[in-house]
């Protein structure tokens, strides 16, 4: 259950170096390896995909042991961090792999030929076509989609997307990420010096929209950035955030009070 040697030599064929997705792979395969998301989508195939399959593959053997260790009699450090109800309940492990394969110079066409070596084409669902209209094809058994990756076209493309598919993300926590979200502007533009990376115009949107609606967002940003590249260097992270998750109107003493905590002193201003 890792990210070993014969892992990352089959997928290096994948890897195309202007499409800038060689550390977003590892970064995939993290967060749904963490965050427990068993309903996966991808749009735009490559380099990341088998990524996404295999920490479907290694959550789904993890979950397994985790459930035996849960049943076996006897002290266990890890016993003491699961949550025995979650592992009460099954899980269904896939991913929904959407592309048209129209992009000259992807690896798109090489990657079931690279799931099927590794053995990680059985929790893949292969869409082949456009991503409108796909959200009407899909079985409804397979949702809510707990993370979706999308990584295709232009601004009109980011818009058309989440206009189909946001709600079918999982209310719950389930996330969406978006590829080159910030952009290397030039100098007359910021009027600093050197050029800055700064959110292009659906990342702005995304965190004006959540900085308006404030303690009643439903959502919640991240951006990660690579300073060391012009193009292909950002990923957006916007996570769902059901009511026990968004923000509670109360100064940090009030809300330690309602927890029966002890008062501390006061955070510092970030």
């Amino acid at each position: 259950m890792a990210l070993n040697s014969a892992f990352r030599a089959a997928v290096e064929e994948l890897r195309t170096p202007g499409m800038g997705t060689e550390n977003v792979g590892p970064l995939l395969y993290a967060l749904v390896r963490m965050t427990r998301s068993w309903r996966l989508m991808e749009v735009g195939l490559g380099y990341t995909t088998p990524f996404l399959a295999k920490a479907l593959k290694d959550m789904a053997t993890e979950f397994e042991a985790d459930r035996t260790l849960l049943s076996t009699p006897g002290r266990d450090e890890r016993k003491g961090v699961l949550s025995v109800d979650y592992y009460r309940r099954n899980h269904m492990a896939i991913l929904h792999a959407i592309d048209d394969y129209s992009v000259q110079g992807s690896s798109a066409p090489k990657v079931l030929e690279t799931l099927r070596h590794l053995e990680l084409d059985m929790v893949v669902e292969l869409h082949d076509g456009d991503y409108r209209g796909m959200s009407r094809k899909i079985d409804p058994a397979t949702l809510p989609l707990d993370l979706v990756w999308f990584d295709c076209g232009g601004l009109i493309d980011y818009v058309d997307f989440i206009e189909e598919f946001w709600p079918l993300i999982n209310a719950d926590g389930g996330m969406l990420l978006l590829h080159y979200t910030y952009w290397d502007v030039a100098k007359h533009y910021t009027g600093t010096e050197p050029a800055q990376l700064i959110p292009n115009p659906i990342a702005n949107e995304i965190k004006r929209q959540q900085a308006r609606a404030g303690v009643n967002a439903e959502f919640e940003v991240l951006s990660l950035l690579e300073p060391h590249k012009t193009r292909q260097g950002s990923v957006t992270v916007i996570r769902k955030l059901n009511r026990s998750s968004m923000v509670r109107d109360a100064e940090l003493e009030e809300d330690l009070k309602s927890f029966d905590r002890d008062v501390i002193r006061p955070l510092p201003k970030l």
